[in-house]
């Protein structure tokens, strides 16, 4: 049919957009400069002809530049497929240097480039969106849309025209304009049919069609007859929804020439009603310090019916009695929310919430203050991380927490920690905790920003200790993460406990103790980044290591060495993270060194409730008196089915010595893996030395950088 080839036209148009490197403001056409001219120059993220976001803000322009005389009276040019951070952040900077009058970036993931850059051109107007936030700046603008209004409008029709009461949502990251078009769709239908069945699929991305294709085919398996979507990523889903006969509601330009037959309308934004002030304002000697919100009462947005689809004149009406009351402020689009309790806190994972590791831990964190502190409400934002959500922001995210009252935002990943003095500066009503990093120790840390983390070195000497117990051939592998300071701290440490426990309980030689350590590239695999760690295992196997030991956040060490015990091999692994660790394969755990982060979280959620909160880096112990009480204990152990009877007593006796101070494995001489001298004979390292390792140890292979 032909609307089909259009959009397969369309969406070979938008991949060749975005796979064409992104144009720099010495590649855009520029138009000659006219006596007086107003010259105005964007970076977005997609296409010009995404049909969604950037086109949106391209066409309000022109219509901007239309009204104004055309384009002897202003200038236009962009840049446009800005996916990469830098490379806008280049654009936004030559764009300023070259002299244009007002410079727009279109999306808030150019937040923290605009605020590096508009300092350094006082006398150029910056914008952004979709945010309200302009950073106390007097030349900064901020703008954003009301998108749950026409959301709620569209969710009204939909709810008004689905036969099978279930409706499908494809978003791309539970962010900004997405997530406010999301919440008021879902609030519309509801308002027509409360027991109608609204699922949403938030894909990760705002630009991956194929992502949104799949998507839309899971709802439409699912039962959907009506299906909505936000972001340029949008072409994908609507093309199953041609293909399957499915009505499709559009968000943020008109989206009805992808398939007239199904698209029912679209709430459209016009930005130029708030572009057209920022242009006068800048012609008055006023560069910034403004925000904007489009809406329907103002014009900024509005809801276009699709001429081409035979819309039921009842529904047309309800559709505009809806948008009428929203406009006068007699219908409301997101229901009050119920009276606050004493504490809405944000948790931001750098993985999934059941990884059976690191973010799992803190997840059940959150989930132990919300049990244990009366009131208290967690907003989770899961796999914050460039494969999972590589458009996504910390700043982003953390953004709608705090206007969804978020009052504590806990960032659990060393590689949030740059972005996270960032945002607490932005919010400096608002506590933060980074989890596992070290800017209040090296200080300069913003006031209301903290640092947590369990000393899980001692635990990484218990794994060590029953990998060199268990261990027959002499050859122990480490699978390792990243190399920074934690990571290098934590295998040593286990390297350290392997040798005191292979000489010390099996008598053997531990000079000839063969610890390797494998980095795969990341706390987990990404594929095509990273190593696999899948691979790693079976290559510690097959060169004659019996014990894996895991350092990264996710089962693959357990995973791989229960499969190889199938086979009838003997081998046993120790995991990582989670108390839980052990069972996806129990017997060949040895047991599984974990972080428990629920007193530490309690005990900074109460403070924060109580006002008695303060700036600390908390380093914290374990309970030797019981490693799995987890009201009490920083960091755990937790025994393994696969340790026979003469390796439990041994392991227990090695704990009490370390508990008792007895035995300290930092004490020298200890040197490092290039065989300098780190700690001196009969010295024991400090605390700082310990955190700051700067290789692995000698003895141990593996690389140290």
């Amino acid at each position: 049919m032909k609307s089909k080839w259009l959009f397969l036209f369309l969406v070979l148009a938008l991949i060749l957009a975005a796979c064409a490197p992104a144009a720099t403001p010495t590649e855009t056409p520029v138009v000659e400069e006219e006596a007086g001219a107003f010259r105005v120059a964007v970076v977005m993220p997609s296409a010009i002809t995404d049909l969604a976001f950037s086109q949106s803000i391209y066409e309000g322009l022109v219509a901007v530049q239309g009204a104004m005389g055309g384009e002897d009276a202003m200038e236009i040019v962009y840049s446009e497929s800005m996916f990469v951070v830098d490379d806008a952040a280049a654009a936004i900077r030559d764009y300023a240097a070259e002299g244009y009058d007002l410079v727009i970036a279109h999306g808030s993931q150019y937040g923290s480039s605009l605020q590096e850059i508009a300092p350094d051109f006082p006398e150029t107007s910056f914008a952004w969106g979709t945010t309200l936030d302009t950073f106390g700046m007097d030349n900064v603008f901020a703008y954003e849309a009301a998108s749950d209004q026409g959301g709620y409008v569209n969710g009204v029709m939909a709810a008004s025209l689905s036969e099978s009461g279930v409706l499908g949502v494809i978003g791309p990251i539970e962010t900004g304009d997405a997530k406010l078009y999301v919440d008021g769709f879902v609030a519309g239908a509801k308002s027509v049919n409360p027991d109608v069945e609204v699922n949403v699929n938030w894909i990760g991305s705002f630009s991956d069609v194929a992502l949104a294709a799949e998507a839309a085919n899971t709802h439409v398996s699912a039962g959907a007859d009506v299906l909505t979507g936000t972001a340029q990523m949008v072409v994908g889903a609507i093309g199953v929804a041609e293909e399957n006969d499915v009505l499709w509601f559009g968000t943020q330009a008109d989206q009805s020439s992808l398939a007239p037959s199904i698209v029912v309308a679209n709430q459209v934004y016009h930005w130029e009603v708030i572009l057209q002030d920022m242009v006068d304002l800048n012609q008055s000697g006023t560069y910034g310090g403004k925000s904007y919100q489009i809406t329907l009462a103002n014009g900024g947005e509005e809801v276009e019916f699709n001429s081409e689809f035979d819309l039921p004149a009842e529904v047309k009406a309800l559709a505009e009695e809806t948008a009428a009351g929203i406009a006068d402020g007699s219908i409301t689009v997101i229901s009050e929310a119920p009276a606050a309790g004493p504490l809405t806190f944000g948790m931001i994972l750098v993985g999934s919430k059941n990884d059976r590791g690191w973010s799992q831990a803190h997840y059940e964190g959150g989930l132990y203050v919300e049990e244990n502190l009366e009131g208290a409400s967690m907003i989770v934002f899961e796999s914050l991380n460039p494969a999972d959500k590589p458009e996504a922001t910390l700043e982003g995210v953390v953004d709608d927490m705090v206007a969804q009252g978020a009052t504590l935002v806990i960032t659990t990943s060393d590689a949030f920690e740059e972005d996270t003095v960032g945002v607490a500066e932005k919010y400096p009503d608002v506590v933060f905790i980074n989890s596992s990093g070290d800017d209040v120790l090296v200080g300069g840390a913003p006031e209301n920003l903290g640092n947590i983390m369990g000393q899980m070195v001692n635990m990484k000497y218990v794994a060590g200790c029953a990998a060199a117990l268990a261990t027959e051939s002499g050859q122990i592998g480490y699978l390792g993460p990243l190399i920074n300071t934690e990571t290098l701290r934590e295998a040593s440490a286990a390297y350290l406990g392997a040798r005191y426990c292979y000489e010390n309980y099996q008598g053997m030689d531990p000079a000839e103790l063969q610890f390797t350590v494998t980095w795969i590239g990341f706390w987990f695999n990404i594929p095509g980044v990273t190593l696999d760690p899948t691979e790693v295992v079976t290559s510690f196997f097959d060169s004659g290591a019996d014990v894996v030991m895991s350092g990264i956040d996710t089962s693959e060490a357990i995973d791989g060495t229960g499969q190889r015990a199938a086979r009838g091999e003997t081998v046993w692994a120790s995991p990582y993270g989670h108390i839980d660790g052990c069972d996806n394969a129990p017997d060949v755990c040895l047991g599984a060194a974990f972080f428990n982060w629920a007193p530490a979280y309690l005990e900074t959620a109460k403070g924060v409730t109580d006002g008695s909160w303060t700036q600390a880096w908390d380093w914290n112990l374990p309970n030797w008196d019981d490693l799995t009480d987890l009201t009490t204990t920083a960091v755990g152990w937790n025994n393994g089915p696969a340790l026979t009877a003469d390796m439990q007593a041994n392991l227990d006796d090695f704990i009490s010595k370390l508990a008792s101070g007895d035995v300290n494995l930092w004490t020298g001489p200890i040197n490092l893996q290039d065989g300098s001298e780190y700690v001196a004979d009969g010295e024991v390292a400090t605390g700082d030395e310990i955190w700051y390792l700067p290789q692995l140890l000698e003895g141990m292979e593996g690389p140290s950088e």
